[in-house]
């Protein structure tokens, strides 16, 4: 027999050689340079950065003022010093390292039970950030006090989100009119869940569980709060049932009806004299078969048009409805294009502040928004009548909301951050010039003109309530306070005239349940700080309104007088030359417009005194908090060392149909701002045993890194899925110890490229072809072999996939790799390889989609390259790794639907239970080996299957049970082949 040898090359490593180190995702980029340092003082180790030196004082003040208030509270001191990493806006918030996956502009700051961390922006008036500091001090003592600091504890208990959050918000007094509203509309609906569920997630977590700590110390006092807190930690692991019962006597269903009979009585005297929104105005509809959202009216000049932002395609659209009829007009958005993440809309992509997010052209002809782009925001003009994006402005300023335009349509006036001070800012469209308008330490936003262009009206906070003030915009130094009281003033909106100013407020308006000596005792005691924890009947009672304003003569006239809450009024004539008001309404879980007539007060008008002269800023005063202690620049050190702390362990795992078992555990461990992170992947193959060490250092927006590993595995002899039995299962074995450096950038939040060079040393089993010279038929056999090389590689990817719990909903991954292998001995190319990867999905419902995958790789050079794949998530229904080849390829196509969203057992819980239908089909060869990948109807070579299987999550791992029948297009095998495997789905 004649013997001809074509020399190939076994593959490098499926995950240690392409230069990406965290393949997919969005990238989390830090675009600012921070100069941290810390300060120590008594209780914490303040991580602050050189620009917001100037904020360490406030910060520290309501940081210790918090300590104080809560180690009382709780009668517990936490034994070491907490660390504290502050930034000075949301958008530099964003850019952490502490938390590597994207940050949203909901989440306002966030505490870790691994180090007692807590990280936070402090963009938001002082009395905020002092409830904001407590609400995350909360989650520290939280820790301390059930998991005693251990990690391993709170992996395994996992205490439900109400008691976690709702206790933070508790001590934390952090519960507004606002977040009343949601709790209280939650009463009128009959919404209020046993506090044994499971599954109570999301904002009304927050305002259920701090109900339910507002209750128990309104009846037990703060020795029952802690009682319960310690018999929590004492019973944990077995629910809340046995603190219940220890702590208070009660079972869980005697704690739910006396807390449901509380919430009546706090809540139905106030239900019974206030109506629902319809009572005040008729809705306008998007459509009636889907619950949306829509917020934020902006009319048009002429009347018959409004614009507003909506959830009815699940992401957030500007649309127009017709105003006459009140009726869907049209999407202006159509959902996200990729010029931008999405439109910046409060409570619904960010936290609520005041004002509207929309705003309509003089003209008629332009809207104006602000949506998220890659560090910050941008002004987004778009065309009212095609929605075409016509101009797209980055800004120096940060946190833009609320847009108004000039009567003149040349400026728009909008709120900011600049360094420390959240003031009135304008744009001036011609010259793209921005000025501070309003430069004071208070917090200002909401800014609307007045139709002659003279004036504008914004709110401010004053004493810890935001109220109306009217600034001269020939000299903006003139302002004159319009508002007084223990109220909030919000989203004002100028009538027509130009006399009166509609406004949203929570003022209370029962005027039977409260006397005026009483409503003025109040109002002076508001500037003080005082413990709000148990509320008030005139908090429970007040809900936001709509009012207007008289600047002339001071009449003040009330609108509405709802349940739940009204926002953002806008008045303009519609039809038959009428004034009419839309304003936004929260009532059973919904936000909708509203349209009314403007000339229905529900009451006289009230005078109030209408201020003659400026308010100085001299005048007011700012938020002091209790304890005020002096900084000592001697306790302000240089940041950082490199000390490392393990943040998670996550393990993951997989039995294939021939009975492979694989497995993952990766320790992730970093520093104190997260910028180093050193990662440690430990695999088993069978009976294979493999690391992958991983050091990234993230400070700057270039990444770095090294990378050392030793993987030894085994993929299965192409031919084992013949006949030959003397072939069949045979496992070809390999080895492949080395080290790379690395070096990432991302070009946006969406592009990334990384390159990667080092050396590497193999074990591996070199194949070759065989052919016989009679009948001229090939065959592959392979010998050990041992080289050494240096390798060079590139990896340039793309990922604009949107996600919802369960995964992937739409968009689109890729990845596009090279390898440069130089022939060391030889001279020349070892093997020049590329592969690819690419992911698209199509949503075809809110919860279903298609999703296709297709995987390819070729290889070229004096020995190149090859790759493998087969069976888990790759072409089930075949045996683990048996194809292999240097030109190899394989695609996915999978239907994914729900079946059932949760099952409660006795023991645990099971979320997202879904279904897919799949089709897999692939092949490989090496170069110069026959292959027909399909023919006469068949595939030939090629493999594919089809099948069905079911996913789940169980404590946050997705459990996969696969079940597939091979095919070749034609014919349909019997055997059914299953496989379960625990991790994520392409």
């Amino acid at each position: 027999m004649k013997r001809s040898i074509a020399l190939l090359m076994v593959f490098v490593g499926m995950m240690l050689v392409p230069a990406s180190a965290l393949p997919f995702g969005k990238n989390k980029i830090v675009y600012d340079q921070f100069e941290w340092k810390i300060y120590h003082s008594t209780h914490f180790d303040v991580y602050f950065y050189e620009k917001e030196r100037g904020s360490l004082q406030k910060v520290v003040n309501l940081a210790e003022s918090a300590y104080d208030d809560l180690s009382r509270k709780f009668n517990f001191q936490v034994p070491k010093k907490i660390p504290l990493i502050f930034y000075a806006t949301h958008s530099a918030f964003e850019q952490t390292n502490t938390m590597l996956t994207f940050i949203p502009e909901g989440v306002g700051a966030f505490a870790d039970p691994v180090r007692n961390r807590m990280v936070m922006p402090v963009d938001m008036p002082d009395e905020e950030l002092f409830n904001l500091i407590r609400h995350e001090l909360t989650h520290v003592f939280e820790y301390e006090i059930l998991f005693q600091g251990k990690l391993g504890q709170e992996l395994r208990i996992n205490p439900p989100t109400w008691l976690m959050e709702g206790l933070a918000s508790f001590m934390g007094e952090d519960e507004s009119t606002k977040d009343r509203m949601v709790l209280r509309d939650a009463v009128v609906s009959d919404q209020i869940p046993p506090i044994t569920r499971s599954g109570i997630q999301g904002f009304f977590a927050y305002r259920f569980g701090h109900a339910v700590f507002r209750y128990i110390v309104s009846k037990y006092g703060w020795d029952g709060l802690r009682d319960f807190i310690y018999e929590y930690r004492n019973t944990i692991g077995s629910g809340v049932e046995k603190a219940l019962k220890r702590a208070f006597d009660v079972t869980p269903e005697e704690f739910d009806t006396d807390f449901r009979t509380w919430l009546r009585k706090q809540y139905l005297p106030a239900l019974v004299s206030k109506g629902e929104p319809t009572e005040y105005g008729r809705p306008l509809n998007v459509n009636e078969d889907i619950r949306s959202q829509e917020l934020s009216p902006a009319p048009a000049p002429s009347g018959d048009l409004l614009a507003s932002l909506t959830t009815y395609k699940e992401d957030v659209d500007v649309i127009l409805f017709n105003v006459p009829e009140r009726k869907f007009f049209r999407n202006l958005t159509r959902g996200l294009p990729e010029k931008y993440e999405y439109v910046v809309a409060q409570w619904l992509t960010t936290g609520p502040v005041m004002g509207r997010d929309v705003a309509f052209s003089p003209s008629g002809d332009q809207i104006a928004v602000f949506v998220k782009k890659e560090r910050g925001r941008n002004l987004l003009l778009i065309n009212a009548l095609t929605g075409a994006m016509e101009k797209s402005v980055p800004m120096s300023v940060e946190q833009q909301i609320n847009p108004t335009y000039s009567p003149d349509g040349r400026k728009i006036a909008f709120h900011a951050f600049q360094g420390n001070h959240a003031d009135i800012f304008v744009y001036d469209i011609e010259s793209g010039s921005v000025t501070n308008l309003t430069n004071d330490e208070f917090f200002d936003a909401a800014p609307v003109y007045s139709p002659d262009g003279k004036w504008l009206v914004y709110s401010s906070v004053v004493n810890g309530y935001a109220k109306l003030f009217r600034l001269d915009l020939s000299n903006p130094t003139r302002r004159f306070q319009l508002t007084t009281g223990t109220s909030n003033d919000i989203d004002a909106y100028y009538a027509p005239d130009g006399k009166r100013v509609f406004f949203a407020s929570d003022r209370f308006t029962d005027r039977n349940a409260l006397t005026a000596a009483e409503l003025l005792a109040r109002s002076a005691q508001a500037a003080q700080p005082e413990e709000k924890t148990l509320g008030t009947e005139e908090e429970n009672f007040a809900t936001y309104n709509i009012y207007s304003l008289n600047i002339e003569n001071g009449d003040l006239l009330q609108y509405t007088d709802v349940v739940g809450g009204c926002f953002t009024p806008v008045v303009f004539h519609g039809e038959e030359n009428k004034e009419q008001v839309v304003f936004a309404s929260y009532y059973k879980f919904r936000w909708r417009l509203y349209r009314m007539d403007a000339d229905k007060p529900l009451h006289p008008a009230e005078k109030t005194i209408i201020a003659s002269e400026p308010v100085m800023g001299t005048e007011r005063t700012n938020f002091l908090p209790p304890v005020e202690v002096a900084i000592d620049p001697e306790k302000v050190e240089k940041c950082c060392g490199h000390k490392l702390f393990v943040d998670d362990v996550q393990v993951n795992g997989g039995v294939n149909s021939d009975q492979t078992f694989v497995s993952r555990s990766v320790i992730y461990m970093s520093d104190m701002l997260g910028n180093r992170r050193f990662i440690a992947s430990l695999d088993s193959v069978s009976t294979f045993s493999n690391f992958d060490f991983l050091y990234l250092d993230l400070t700057k927006r270039l990444n770095w890194g090294l990378r050392l590993f030793d993987d030894r595995t085994f993929f299965l002899n192409p031919q084992s899925r013949t006949d030959r039995p003397d072939l069949a299962g045979r496992r070809l074995l390999y080895q492949q110890t080395g080290a790379l450096g690395l070096l990432s950038y991302p070009f946006n939040r969406y592009h990334r490229v990384d390159f990667g060079a080092g050396y590497m040393l193999r074990q591996y089993n070199q194949p070759f072809l065989t052919i016989n010279p009679d009948t001229g038929a090939q065959d592959i056999n392979f010998l050990s072999a041992r080289d050494d090389f240096p390798f060079l590689s590139g990896t340039f990817s793309g990922d604009s996939a949107r996600f919802k719990e369960f995964g992937p909903i739409a968009g689109r991954r890729y990845e596009l790799t090279t390898n440069y292998l130089y022939d060391r001995q030889g001279g020349g190319t070892l093997s020049n390889d590329y592969s690819v990867d690419f992911r698209q999905y199509l949503q075809m419902t809110s919860r279903s989609l298609l999703a296709a995958r297709v995987s390819g790789f070729y290889a070229d050079g004096n020995r190149p390259n090859f790759t493998y794949f087969g069976g888990l998530n790759t072409l089930r229904g075949y045996e683990f790794r048996s194809f292999a080849g240097d030109r190899a390829a394989y695609a996915n196509f999978e239907v994914r639907f729900p079946l059932v969203d949760y099952v409660a057992t006795p023991l645990i819980g099971l979320s997202q239970i879904r279904g897919i239908l799949f089709t897999d089909v692939g092949g490989a060869y090496f170069n110069g080996q026959p292959f027909k990948f399909y023919s006469d109807g068949h595939l030939q070579d090629g493999a594919a299957s089809v099948g069905y299987g079911i996913s789940m999550n169980l404590f946050g791992l997705e459990l996969h049970w696969d079940f597939a029948k091979r095919t070749d297009f034609k014919n349909v095998d019997n055997k059914t082949r299953t496989t379960f495997w625990i991790g994520e789905t392409f």
